[in-house]
């Protein structure tokens, strides 16, 4: 467990640094204690590390606690602030709770007082996050986007995340689980549009990895707009070809044994041809090609919450699970239930 400790007065740092090392409260395992004088020696500390449990003086410096904690709680999500101070006051109180602070330690800090404030942060470290972005929420955005997308609709596509995100303001999220969810809804989108009839870039960066929701938004909403964009100049008339027609056709029917054979039939094409002309438009052969939707189904399935990992492959068209194991690791690397986990499922 990771502690800060932002208090001008050295003895009572000092004394506050011994009674963390010497406490005995069930579930609190000291790893390390930093300690500040002041709330603006703390900000280089809070932009590089994750803490677990902030303890602040409310006066001194050039900064108040309030001020650091109004500052910073976004990017240090989840951690307990405590506020120290050597007098009761109200105002004071009544401006920590707005903060979000809930606990706040009276000096002079006996063993007692600490200990029962510490279980009370553990017990607030295990319940940071609560919420839940359900597969029908996430569903839901994947299919707005791709609509307003793939009609270039600008405007539409950025209220329908705006709208979305505004939902998400009320649940209690860690910064990484929201960044794991808008990267995996950004990597499916990318490919819902790319399978629909429209070879985009092969080298698109969908990975959201930032320090806060607010960021995470703003680049997710980014990534949407340049899919438009490219969208917008690939289309040149009726874009539509017996590739573009091959990947519906392969899409339509992903959960059954297609086969090359069967899907150059269907457009009139010599099964050599196809299979020549299938690799150059979209750089992948036709193996790679279908494997890769399954994957890509594959992890849309995993986000649901009633259909059994073991039930997955027959819905995406493989009767083999060991099988299917091997090759959703290979393409994501992680197992089909390390992906649920990651993603927030249980």
């Amino acid at each position: 467990m990771r502690v800060l400790i932002i208090e001008d007065e050295p003895l009572t740092r000092r004394g506050l640094i011994k009674l963390l090392q010497t406490i005995r409260v069930e579930g609190f395992n000291l790893d390390s204690i930093s300690e500040v004088a002041y709330a603006e020696d703390a900000i280089p500390y809070l932009q590089e590390e994750k803490f677990d449990i902030v303890f602040t003086d409310i006066e001194g410096g050039e900064m108040n606690g309030l001020e650091l904690i109004s500052g910073y709680k976004e990017l240090q999500q989840g951690t307990q602030w405590v506020i120290v101070s050597g007098y009761d006051s109200f105002t004071f109180a009544q401006k920590a709770i707005l903060c979000g602070v809930k606990e706040y330690l009276l000096k002079p800090i006996t063993k007692e007082k600490l200990s029962q404030t510490v279980e009370r942060c553990l017990q607030g470290l295990k319940t940071r996050q609560h919420d839940f972005i359900g597969a029908d929420e996430i569903d839901e955005l994947l299919t707005a986007l791709e609509e307003s997308i793939w009609s270039l609709n600008r405007l539409e596509a950025e209220t329908v995340f705006l709208e979305w995100s505004g939902k998400m303001e009320i649940k209690q999220l860690s910064v990484d689980y929201y960044c794991n969810i808008l990267t995996h809804v950004m990597e499916v989108l990318f490919h819902r549009i790319a399978t629909k009839g429209s070879q985009l870039m092969n080298a698109f960066h969908w990975e959201i990895a930032v320090a806060s929701k607010k960021e995470a938004e703003r680049l997710f909403l980014g990534k949407c707009l340049e899919i438009l964009q490219l969208l917008e100049q690939k289309r040149k008339g009726n874009e539509i070809d017996p590739i573009e027609m091959a990947k519906i056709y392969i899409l339509d029917h992903l959960d059954e044994d297609i086969s090359l054979e069967e899907v150059a039939g269907k457009l009139g094409l010599n099964a050599s041809y196809f299979s020549q002309l299938f690799k150059k438009e979209t750089g992948q052969t036709f193996v790679k090609y279908r494997s890769s939707l399954r994957m890509e189904k594959a992890k849309e399935l995993l986000l649901k919450k009633d259909i059994k990992v073991i039930d997955i492959p027959f819905l995406i068209g493989l009767n083999d699970h060991p099988h299917f194991t091997k090759t959703f690791k290979k393409y994501t690397g992680q197992t089909p239930s390390g992906f649920r986990r990651k993603m927030g499922v249980d």
